[in-house]
């Protein structure tokens, strides 16, 4: 079976609750064709000991945490941020 979905956790106006965030992070471990899983930092940091577990585990799909449109990038760019997720260049 191949991994091929990915998908990004975040605002555009609002902000998930984190019962909400939890919800949705079980759901997207349960589906098995998920690969990546993109969470916006001020999301991630409602539940920061659920997102750093999941960020530790070995297994599909991988978590990584990205600054939303008013954040601060500390990479240049978003495939940066991926790159060091998986510890390879892309």
């Amino acid at each position: 079976m191949s991994r091929e979905r990915i998908c990004v956790i975040g605002t555009q106006e609002t902000v998930l609750g984190k019962d909400d965030l939890v919800r949705m992070l079980d759901q997207y471990f349960a589906d098995p064709h998920m690969a990546l899983i993109l969470i916006e930092d001020r999301i991630g940091a409602q539940a920061p000991d659920v997102v750093g577990e999941l960020q530790g585990r070995k297994d599909f799909p991988l978590v990584v945490e990205i600054p939303g449109l008013r954040g601060a990038l500390e990479k240049e760019s978003l495939k940066d941020y991926i790159a060091g997720a998986i510890g390879i260049r892309l």
